[in-house]
């Protein structure tokens, strides 16, 4: 069986209103469509963790999941367009990578959460789409 998929996607975030902005101004967001390998690199895996008292004595054990928003972030965009900011009078620092949305001003980090979202939902879909 051959299964048609694309290698990458196209996101239009909802971060501060873009979707209602001209097209032109939008932020788009390109990322790469989800692997098994992509997977198995960035989704948390369960943690045990053992829970000690101060003598020593076990109380029990934890289970833990992390969830690493930056591996989300610079595994999946491929790149970003229409973002940036000002500092001041100085000049538009344009938002084009992961790393940049990194560095970017806390008022971009509904835009992290939003993405981090959308990656950890691609990445956990069990059904591909068909074509056909």
């Amino acid at each position: 069986m051959i299964k048609t998929i694309s290698k990458e996607k196209t996101y239009i975030p909802k971060f501060g209103g873009n979707r209602d902005l001209p097209s032109n101004e939008q932020i788009s967001v390109t990322y790469k469509a989800a692997t098994i390998e992509l997977k198995n690199k960035i989704v948390s895996r369960p943690t045990a963790v053992g829970d000690f008292d101060e003598t020593g004595k076990s109380r029990g054990m934890k289970i833990e999941f992390k969830v690493d928003d930056e591996a989300y972030l610079r595994n999946m965009i491929v790149s970003i367009s229409g973002a940036g900011y000002k500092e001041g009078e100085g000049e538009v620092k344009h938002i084009r990578s992961a790393a940049d949305l990194l560095k970017a001003p806390i008022c971009f980090e509904p835009l992290v959460t939003e993405l981090v979202e959308l990656f950890r939902e691609e990445l956990t879909v069990t059904a591909v789409d068909e074509k056909n």
